[in-house]
């Protein structure tokens, strides 16, 4: 790694703080919970880092469409379940809809009867292979991604390695970066998001990264990733500090681009049934934050705006597709 650490006796003082975009959120019911767009709403209007911090906009899904964990089904199809969070957004610009796709048991056609209804409304698709347990290669994806390129959309796929106890590699699950990689080798002018970056830390992150750079080497597939959940538990922030540094001198140049700040919420630590976890969540930016300054010197307030605001708005405003 070619990391630049800085004595923290002689910082450069930077402005670290301004707006966010959260680009990986959920309302609906997972498990036992249940949130609204309401719920979603009320955490994400505060002000974080005593003020310093607000959340301009997030890139939500609704659970919902994704799983049911009684009978392993979603709990709405694609149409009931994606018009319930589109009727929700229609009236509030923080709200960023992402519709849900569910390969084997919908179609696409539902899913472009709602492109057709909304079609600025609608910023992108997303994918859960896990929840699906259909593999992230499959051609069920196809028509989907298909869509996703006529209609000018990114993609976001729940990415996830599995590992043991002890955070060490196992085998690959439906969800493998390698397999979404794949798909996304098909349709290289669509942006694809690793979401989560292979989950599950260590070896799992460190398969996310490897995919996401060897994307970038061979220049075949347009990724991306993102930091849901990615060191949420270690304040040094490791796997950050070496996809950033990674991305910053890649063999295609600086490409700090693909990086996208997200964490998940209203899930695990940042839920606990009605997002009341302000302060874990305002932690997260602030010790992200302090990592990329005390890795990157006068490199910090760049990547900073990159990663938590500017890359995101690019993404969600691009025509990647010139053809449309």
């Amino acid at each position: 790694m070619q990391v630049c650490n800085i004595n923290t006796n002689h910082r450069v003082k930077q402005n670290f703080n301004g707006k966010i975009i959260d680009s990986h959120v959920h309302c609906g019911k997972w498990t036992n919970d249940l949130f609204s767009t309401d719920n979603v709403l009320d955490f994400f209007n505060r002000k974080f880092n005593n003020g310093k911090d607000t959340i301009d906009r997030v890139i939500i899904s609704n659970l919902d469409c994704i799983i049911n964990t009684d009978n392993k089904t979603p709990y709405k199809d694609e149409l009931s379940g994606n018009l319930k969070l589109l009727k929700a957004c229609l009236n509030n610009d923080k709200l960023v809809p992402f519709v849900v796709c569910q390969p084997g048991y919908g179609s696409a056609e539902n899913i472009e009867l709602l492109l057709g209804m909304y079609p600025k409304l609608i910023k992108g698709l997303k994918f859960h292979p896990a929840c699906l347990d259909l593999a992230a290669n499959d051609i069920k994806y196809i028509p989907y991604m298909k869509l996703a390129e006529k209609y000018n959309k990114p993609c976001l796929f729940h990415s996830e390695v599995i590992t043991d106890a002890n955070n060490k590699f196992i085998r690959s699950g439906v969800s493998d970066p390698e397999f979404i990689y794949e798909t996304a080798r098909q349709f290289p002018n669509v942006p694809v998001i690793l979401g989560h970056m292979g989950l599950g830390g260590g070896e799992a992150n460190e398969a996310g990264i490897k995919t996401l750079m060897d994307s970038i080497d061979h220049n075949d597939a347009n990724l991306y990733a993102d930091l849901a959940w990615v060191d949420w538990d270690n304040p040094a922030k490791p796997h950050i500090i070496e996809v950033v540094d990674k991305l910053l001198h890649s063999s295609k140049g600086d490409k700090t681009e693909k990086l996208l700040f997200g964490t998940d919420a209203p899930l695990g630590v940042f839920g606990e049934k009605a997002l009341k976890q302000k302060d874990a969540y305002e932690n997260n930016i602030k010790n992200i934050k302090e990592a990329i300054r005390d890795n990157f010197g006068e490199d910090a307030n760049k990547l900073i705006s990159r990663i938590f605001y500017r890359n995101s708005k690019k993404l969600l405003t691009q025509n990647f597709n010139q053809t449309v």
